[in-house]
C-alpha cells in the first residue's frame, strides 16, 4: 500500500518543498464518509466497495510519479491534479467515483495549504465532467497563463494533466490560516473535546458553554472541594439540522473560549473538515452522481 508523506506546508512553487499526499486509507475514508453523508439524499452513494484494490493503488500512486510539468521546483497542486486524474481514470469504486475524486481533490488542496478561490459548483462540476469525457481542452483557463509562467510550467505541455494543473493554479489560493463552516453536530463534537458544549436550542438561539472550575467550602467548613460547572459564554442563531455555523461565528466562538489567535489545526480536525466539505457542496454531489 502506498503511504502518505507529510511535511511543512509552504506557498512557494520553486525550491525545496515538502508535500503532503493522500494514502489509499485516507481516500477510502473519504469514500466511506461520502457514503454515510449521502445515505439520506436524493442520490445516495452505494457502499459497494472497490472494483479492484490495484485500481485504487494505481490512482493514489500517481502522486508519487514525476509529471514533468514543472521546469524546476515543486507545487502541491501538481500532485493534486495527478491524484484527481488517477481517480477518474482508474474508477476504483463501484459507485461514487466522481464524488470521491472531487472530495479527495478538496482535501488534498487543504492539507497542502490551499483553498478554492471563487470557484462555483458549476466550475467544479465542469472540471470533473470534462476530465471524465477527456475533453479538458474545453476547460476555461482564465488567469492560468500568468500562474503557469510564475510556477515555471513547461509551455509545451498541453495534455490533460497539464491543463488540470493550470486550472488548479488559477482557481486556488494559498491560505495559511483556513476556517471552515461546520454542521452543528461537528461543532458540538469539537467543543466536547475542549471542555465546552452547546445548549439545546431555545427561541432560535443556542448557547455556547464553557467548563468553569470553582472551589467550594464543604459543610461546616471541613475542607473544600472543586466543582466544575458549564457557564454560558455566548449564543448563536440556531442553523437547524441542515444548516452550517459560519466561519465568522466559529471565529467568535474560539475567541469566547480563549482559543483566539491559535493555529486553526488546534480547533478543526480531519473529520470536521470532511463534514464541512460534504455539507458545503451538498447540492453538487447528486449532480456528479449522474456523470
Amino acid at each position: 500500500m502506498v503511504k502518505a508523506k507529510s511535511g511543512v506546508k509552504a506557498p512557494a512553487s520553486s525550491g525545496p518543498i515538502s508535500i503532503q499526499l493522500l494514502s489509499e486509507a485516507r481516500v477510502l475514508e473519504l469514500h466511506h464518509a461520502l457514503v454515510a453523508f449521502s445515505a439520506s439524499t436524493e442520490a445516495p452513494v452505494k457502499d459497494l466497495g472497490l472494483r479492484d484494490d490495484l485500481l485504487l493503488e494505481g490512482a493514489v500512486s500517481r502522486q508519487f510519479q514525476s509529471t514533468g510539468l514543472l521546469l524546476e521546483g515543486s507545487d502541491p497542486r501538481e500532485k493534486t491534479a495527478a491524484l484527481l486524474q488517477g481517480l477518474l481514470d482508474e474508477l476504483p469504486f463501484y459507485d461514487g467515483n466522481a464524488q470521491t475524486a472531487l472530495l479527495a481533490t478538496l482535501m488534498h488542496l487543504d492539507i497542502n495549504g490551499f483553498a478554492p478561490n471563487q470557484v462555483s459548483h458549476d466550475d467544479l462540476y465542469r472540471l470533473v465532467s470534462t476530465m471524465l469525457s477527456h475533453e479538458t481542452n474545453e476547460l476555461p483557463l482564465k488567469g492560468a497563463k500568468a500562474a503557469s509562467r510564475k510556477a515555471g510550467v513547461k509551455a509545451t505541455q498541453e495534455d490533460e494533466l497539464s491543463r488540470v494543473f493550470q486550472w488548479l493554479m488559477a482557481n486556488s489560493r494559498w491560505a495559511d490560516h483556513r476556517e471552515y463552516p461546520l454542521p452543528l453536530a461537528e461543532l458540538k463534537r469539537l467543543l466536547n473535546g475542549l471542555d465546552a458544549d452547546l445548549s439545546d436550542p431555545e427561541a432560535g438561539q443556542i448557547g455556547v458553554l464553557k467548563a468553569d472550575a470553582q472551589t467550594e467550602k464543604r459543610f461546616l467548613g471541613l475542607g473544600s472541594k472543586t466543582v466544575s460547572r458549564m457557564i454560558p459564554v455566548m449564543s448563536l442563531p440556531d442553523p437547524g439540522d441542515e444548516g452550517l455555523v459560519s466561519a465568522n461565528l466559529l471565529r467568535d466562538i474560539q475567541k469566547a473560549l480563549g482559543f483566539s489567535g491559535q493555529d486553526d489545526k488546534s480547533f478543526y480536525d480531519w473529520p470536521a473538515k470532511i463534514q464541512s466539505f460534504l455539507r458545503q457542496y451538498q447540492t453538487l454531489w447528486p449532480r456528479l452522481a449522474k456523470l
